[in-house]
């Protein structure tokens, strides 16, 4: 007879979640998972399939949560400048947001032809957020217009994978609000 478990699929991704945050996808064991999650392989396995496949419902569930808090920020502000920071805010609270940005530097270097595509994926939703935020504030005279929307849009997706390194370097906390200062006063 099968033993009949519960758990929160919820609770357990949150867990997995944090755990991929902090390590990265390649260097987080299956070991580890199990460890974090309080199941055991042959559940995880079960419930989610492989690390792999675990990872991407982690991402994809933090994905869709982190958009629909970039949503709540465009809708909110009639202001582009502001709009752009509290975007990058927002990406440095990540961790305290529960979202999951990769770490570019270490997952690009995952040859995981599948996780390569949501990092690329992201980027270019970013790359296309900037892009527009950019066109409406040259519009409303907001941003200058000494490069093309498609420029600070590239200036702005680099700026923020920046802030993504600065982040995990806990001294450098107090000093990232004026790293974002000074990303905007570039544009202004």
């Amino acid at each position: 007879m099968s033993k009949n478990t519960s758990f929160n699929k919820t609770k357990i991704l949150t867990k997995v979640t944090q755990l991929f945050y902090t390590k990265g996808y390649c260097a987080t064991s299956m070991q580890e998972i199990v460890e974090v999650s309080h199941l055991n392989r042959s559940s995880l396995y079960n419930t989610f399939g492989s690390k792999l496949e675990l990872f991407i419902e982690c991402f994809y569930t933090c994905e869709t949560k982190y958009r629909r808090d970039i949503q709540k920020i465009m809708m909110a502000s009639t202001n582009p400048l502001k709009t752009i920071r509290e975007i990058l805010e927002l990406s440095i609270n990540e961790s305290i947001n529960g979202y999951l940005i990769p770490n570019y530097i270490s997952e690009t270097k995952n040859k995981e032809p599948q996780i390569l595509k949501l990092i690329k994926n992201q980027q270019a939703y970013l790359l296309d957020l900037f892009e527009d935020i950019v066109k409406r504030g040259q519009g409303l005279g907001a941003i200058n217009n000494s490069k093309s929307s498609k420029q600070y849009a590239n200036y702005l997706l680099t700026s923020y994978q920046g802030l993504q390194i600065l982040k995990s370097f806990p001294e450098n906390d107090y000093k990232l609000q004026n790293v974002i200062y000074d990303i905007i006063s570039v544009i202004e």
